[in-house]
C-alpha cells in the first residue's frame, strides 16, 4: 500500500535563508495544489517561514499561562499547601509546558525577556506579591529556589548537546551537528543567529571549551 496524501489537510511552509519572496512557490500533490502558509504546528511546535521562534515563544507562553490558570485556585492560591509543593507543581507543569522543545531553540534577547517576564509573574503570584511590593527578581527566584529561564534553557540545551555528542557517528543528529556546507557563504551585514552560535554561547557561559566538549560529555 502506498502513501495517500490528503491534499485538503496538507500545508507547506517554505523556510527561506534570505528575504521572503513576494510570490510564494507552488506545490502540487496528486494533481492538487497545496496551500502555502507562513507557519504551521508540527509535533506541538510552530514552524515559521522566517526561521524564528517568535510565534513559538508566544504560543508556549499562552499554553503555560493556561496551565497556570487551571491550577491557580486549587494549587497556587491554596493556603494549605507548602510553598515547596506549589513550586514543584509549577516547575513540573508550567515550566515544562513553557520550555517544550527549547533544546532546539535559537533565542534572542526579546525571547528571553518575554519568557522571564512570564516566569517572574507566575512566581510572584505563587508568593502572593505584586510589583507594588518592589521585590527584586533575584529575590523572587531565591525565595522560590528557582533558576532563571535563561539558565534553564542553557541547561536543557547543554544536556541535549551532550546526548548528541555521545551518539554514534552515523546517527543523523550528530552528523547534522558536526556537518558543514560545501558550497555557499553567508551574506554581508548582520547575520541570523545559528543553532551552533546558540550552543557556543551556552558553552562559553558555562566556561566549557568547545575542543573539550567531547571529554566533558563523556564524563
Amino acid at each position: 500500500m502506498g502513501l495517500t496524501v490528503n491534499t485538503i489537510k496538507t500545508e507547506v511552509v517554505c523556510q527561506w535563508s534570505a528575504n521572503i519572496p513576494s510570490t510564494p512557490p507552488t506545490f502540487t500533490a496528486a494533481g492538487e495544489q497545496l496551500s502555502v502558509v507562513p507557519s504551521f504546528r508540527y509535533l506541538g511546535s510552530i514552524l515559521s517561514e522566517d526561521n524564528t521562534i517568535d510565534n513559538e515563544v508566544q504560543n508556549r507562553i499562552k499554553q503555560a499561562s493556561a496551565a497556570f490558570g487551571r491550577l491557580r485556585r486549587r494549587v497556587f492560591q491554596n493556603k494549605n499547601l507548602h510553598l515547596r509543593t506549589k513550586v514543584c507543581v509549577y516547575q513540573a507543569i508550567c515550566v515544562t509546558t513553557l520550555l517544550y522543545s527549547c533544546e532546539a531553540w535559537v533565542t534572542y534577547s526579546r525571547h528571553i525577556r518575554a519568557l522571564e517576564q512570564f516566569h517572574i509573574r507566575c512566581l510572584q503570584r505563587i508568593l502572593g506579591i505584586t510589583w507594588r511590593d518592589r521585590v527584586p527578581h533575584s529575590e523572587v527566584l531565591s525565595k522560590t529556589n528557582c533558576r532563571s529561564i535563561e539558565a534553564t534553557i542553557t541547561q536543557h540545551q547543554l544536556r541535549w548537546l551532550g546526548h548528541v555528542v555521545r551518539m554514534p557517528s552515523n546517527r543523523l543528529p550528530r552528523r547534522v551537528l558536526y556537518g558543514q556546507l560545501h558550497h555557499g557563504r553567508r551574506s554581508a551585514g548582520g547575520q541570523k543567529k545559528r543553532y551552533k552560535d546558540q550552543l557556543k554561547t551556552a558553552l562559553k557561559t558555562c566556561k566549557i571549551r568547545p575542543e573539550a566538549l567531547e571529554d566533558v560529555a563523556a564524563d
